[in-house]
């Protein structure tokens, strides 16, 4: 029999005590034993629960981390997989049995759940018990002793969990003690007989394992060097909700001082937020986890037939980031849960990396490096929307930079000889080159892992409450590119964005001169990393993840540059005049002099502007209020217009851009409109209910956009020759 084979069942001697666990793995573990690769070397149990799996991962000689948001779970794999010797012996039996020193501040059991779950005097004993564990000498034999409590109580409470109120009446009824003597015997005693089970579980398996107590989407981006993850997340809409079922261990092993208990069952109130139990953030989380296990080879993922989201919705998720196949197995007989009835079946994903693609016959292309290099340079960039080879070139110089491109050749198995990170980008371009489809899914495909790594590192709803802090949208004033540039790398582009501690900083040290200009610049930047993230999770879209001059995402395989910008006032201004209508603030001065409205004639126009149509809303009579429904209703009508023909308010978009930043590549314009208030607009730009459906909606028809109706040519002041681009503006209107 070869080696490895003894070595496979070398730890299969000790024995995991069966647990009584909603969802547990224990009689699935030899079915999902046979999808574990063999070059496995270390594993993680990303939803720990009762530990089943984790201890089958330890039994196979497995480096083996174990996690679980729950204390109480957390403890049993402490006690179980991370524990490789500490055991409880008589000397800890009669510690943890003694009468407490502290018993007098171990009240919570008695005072919450005598009446319920147990009587006077068996609360009395758990409460005592709980007071003794701290006098544990180690924190493994702590854990332990709170493991073989867990399962003493859940044997005592009929059906093994808390989230009913039949305990007590189910323990005098004859006939459902006679099935199961538990529910009338001493917890103490219950104890006694479980413990030689969990402490003949104990063994050393030659490794360093740890069990871990954090939201797995925390711990992800600390792990490293894990071959496998085994993910076995709660099973959304099919009893999913572990906090009620499983409350009272949670409870006694955090022994709560500041919380609230609630209902008959009194479960701790609030709960700990999970991120998968509810359907209305549960496909969000599960794009969020898979991101950011991208660095993990092989995953399994146990599921159910009754689950949400649907199983075919579920795989498509996956199948953006690895090879998916599907087993399954019918449950003959319930376990308890909606999860687990009778004919329900146990879905496992089994999934693996994307099959590398050889490149080993690539060719050096007919259009060389520089042919590209010198349209790039010279803003000519029209042929990169139809030539393959071209666009090749802009997506390898979008991961342009030495992290990126040494993961990539090293997970693309491309051999390059060069150092430097330009002669590198000649190289890779002259060796994809050669198979231009087969480079272009190598690539697109590396893009996707890491941009989905980037996306998930932002915490959507977070960043939009930190922009919703910003009341006002006042620039205070023009600065020049040396005050800028150390402005935006010192409080602005950084890490965890918050307005609170931007805010702090004015009184250390921002000049009360420049603290408008920061905020904005601060909500510009993080307002656009949320909108650009919207469009980069879109499956119609490849999204840059280095820097690149003119190109933030490829939309069906089209590079684009997202601008985001409002309703330009000038281009309001001109197109008035086109309509014969007068200028805008000359109308506001005549109508405040027929309305005997005075206002300061020195100041700036903007101010005067302000002035007029504030005080034209605080009087608000008839007047006043016809005259600002006028001007309101002439611009709806320009944007009505633009609306009906976008192509010209992106021609003068093109055409009226800054000559310091001019550019003509492709652009998809985002023009964001607050009709109620124009002034108004900035805000849109952390409307993620707004913005979100209308951008996904445009992504989603974009497919079967004709691309002559793209097109756009311009001439710009100074250059000699027009421009061709492809261009489209998304209105996002309130």
């Amino acid at each position: 029999m070869p080696e490895r084979l003894f070595e496979d069942f070398k730890y299969f001697d000790y024995k995991f005590p069966e647990p009584q666990y909603l969802g547990a793995k224990y009689v699935m573990l030899d079915w999902i034993r046979q999808f574990i690769p063999k070059d496995v070397k270390s594993a993680l149990d990303a939803f720990g629960g009762s530990q089943s799996v984790s201890f089958l991962f330890k039994q196979l000689g497995f480096q083996t981390i174990t996690n679980d948001f729950l204390n109480f779970n957390y403890q049993i794999g402490k006690a179980l997989i991370e524990n490789l010797s500490g055991k409880l012996t008589e000397d800890d039996l009669i510690i943890l049995f003694q009468k407490s020193p502290t018993k007098s501040d171990f009240t919570l059991i008695e005072n919450l759940f005598t009446g319920i779950f147990f009587e006077k005097e068996q609360a009395f004993f758990l409460d005592n018990f709980r007071a003794n564990i701290p006098l544990l000498e180690s924190d493994y034999k702590k854990a332990l002793a709170f493991t073989v409590m867990f399962r003493s109580i859940t044997r005592k409470i009929t059906m093994g969990h808390f989230a009913h109120t039949q305990a007590l009446s189910y323990a005098s009824n004859p006939e459902r003690i006679r099935r199961n003597r538990s529910l009338v015997r001493p917890v103490k005693d219950i104890f006694c007989e479980l413990l030689p089970l969990y402490n003949n579980a104990v063994f050393d398996n030659s490794q360093q394992n740890i069990s871990h107590h954090k939201n797995i989407l925390e711990l992800l981006p600390e792990i490293r060097n894990v071959d496998l993850v085994y993910f076995d997340p709660p099973y959304c809409n099919s009893h999913a909700d572990y906090q009620s079922f499983y409350h009272l261990l949670e409870t006694y092993t955090e022994y709560w001082k500041d919380k609230e208990f609630i209902n008959g069952i009194n479960r701790y109130e609030p709960q700990r937020y999970s991120g998968f139990d509810k359907k209305s953030v549960a496909i969000e989380s599960f794009e969020k986890l898979f991101a950011l296990a991208e660095g993990i080879p092989y995953w399994l993922i146990s599921y159910n037939d009754r689950s949400y989201p649907a199983i075919d919705v579920f795989e498509q998720i996956l199948k953006k980031h690895r090879e998916v196949q599907i087993e399954t197995r019918t449950y003959r007989n319930g376990r308890g849960g909606k999860g687990s009835v009778a004919g329900s079946r146990e879905i496992l994903f089994v999934c693996s990396p994307k099959t590398n693609i050889s490149l080993a016959n690539c060719k050096i292309t007919m259009r060389p490096f520089e042919y590209w290099q010198k349209l790039h340079q010279s803003e000519a960039l029209g042929e990169f929307n139809t030539n393959r080879s071209g666009l090749l070139w802009l997506k390898i110089k979008s991961i342009l930079r030495k992290d990126l491109i040494k993961d990539f050749v090293a997970s693309s198995r491309c051999r390059v000889s060069e150092t430097g990170l330009n002669a590198q980008f000649k190289e890779l371009y002259n060796l994809l080159s050669g198979d231009i489809e087969t480079a272009h899914s190598l690539l697109d495909d590396y893009t996707r892992k890491i941009s989905s790594s980037q996306i998930a590192s932002v915490n959507e709803q977070k960043l939009s409450s930190e922009l919703y802090k910003l009341k006002t949208f006042d620039w205070g004033g023009d600065y020049q590119n040396s005050l800028d540039k150390y402005l935006v790398s010192r409080y602005i582009k950084v890490d965890n964005p918050s307005y609170d501690n931007l805010v702090a900083k004015f009184v250390t040290e921002i000049n009360p001169a420049v603290q408008g200009y920061v905020l904005n610049s601060w909500y510009n930047y993080w307002s656009s990393v949320l909108i650009e993230n919207i469009f980069k999770s879109h499956s119609a879209v490849l999204p840059t993840i280095g820097k690149i001059k003119n190109v933030d995402f490829f939309v069906n395989d089209m590079p684009f540059d997202l601008k985001v910008t409002y309703l330009p006032a000038e281009y309001i201004k001109q197109k008035r005049k086109e309509k014969g209508l007068p200028v805008e603030l000359t109308f506001l001065k005549a109508q405040a002099k027929a309305l005997e409205i005075s206002y300061n004639k020195d100041a700036k126009p903007g101010d005067v502007h302000y002035e007029i149509t504030e005080k034209m809303k605080d009087r608000g009579d008839d007047s006043s209020k016809n005259v600002l429904t006028r001007l309101q209703t002439e611009t709806l009508s320009i944007l009505q217009d633009a609306q009906q023909q976008p192509k010209m308010l992106a021609k003068w978009l093109y055409e009226n851009q800054g000559e310091m930043r001019f550019g003509a590549e492709n652009r998809l314009f985002l023009v964001l409109v607050d009709t109620g208030n124009f002034a108004d607009s900035w805000k849109l730009k952390r409307n993620i209910d707004l913005l979100k459906p209308l951008v996904v909606s445009y992504l989603d028809d974009f497919k079967n956009q004709n691309i002559k109706d793209l097109e756009l040519s311009f001439s710009f002041k100074g250059k000699p020759n027009p421009f061709n681009v492809l261009t489209d503006i998304i209105f996002i209107v309130k």
